[in-house]
């Protein structure tokens, strides 16, 4: 199997969990939408394995995927800039040796980021009360948010090291 069919398999693989993840999450939590970023998760690992570019295209396909699969409202592309922001960025930051610290400080500089993003859009959306009104929700997660991503980062990468050596190489 060629390298970039290894690369496109576990790009595949990832997008449909982070997809389950925001389904299932949005099931479960009705009100997700204000700040439980955890179908990041993949995103992030893939855009580690994989690379930003990647990871980007990952945070693209999960968050139309998962928007068609769970519709609440209408349909904004300004909204999927944070779920591409979660793919990228790590990906261009971060590699497979990253520190706990490193990983720390590029998930924190993510979230808040996505944030951003996700205020910026529901302005262009909806109004400046309702954005201000969500950031405010949504800020007092960002510590938790950033702990719990922080921390299964650390423990993904660490567990996925024999898939990064034994699934991606070439051999």
């Amino acid at each position: 199997m060629t390298k970039q069919l290894r690369f496109l398999s576990l790009a595949g693989i990832l997008t449909a969990l982070s997809i389950a993840l925001d389904v299932l999450v949005k099931q479960v939590i009705p009100a997700a939408d204000f700040g439980l970023p955890y179908y990041a998760i993949p995103l992030i690992i893939g855009g580690i394995v994989l690379g930003p570019i990647y990871g980007a295209l990952m945070g693209l396909v999960s968050d139309n995927v998962g928007f068609i699969l769970f519709v609440r409202g209408g349909y904004n592309p300004l909204f999927s800039l944070s779920a591409i922001i979660w793919g990228f960025l790590p990906g261009l930051l971060l590699n497979k040796k990253s520190s706990h610290l490193r990983i720390g400080i590029v998930l924190t500089i993510t979230h808040i980021l996505a944030s951003l993003l996700n205020t910026f859009a529901l302005f262009m959306v909806v109004n400046l009360d309702y954005a201000i009104g969500s950031l405010s929700l949504r800020l007092p997660m960002i510590p938790v948010n950033i702990a719990i991503l922080s921390i299964v980062t650390v423990i993904l990468n660490k567990r996925l090291m024999p898939v990064y050596e034994d699934f991606l190489l070439e051999k």
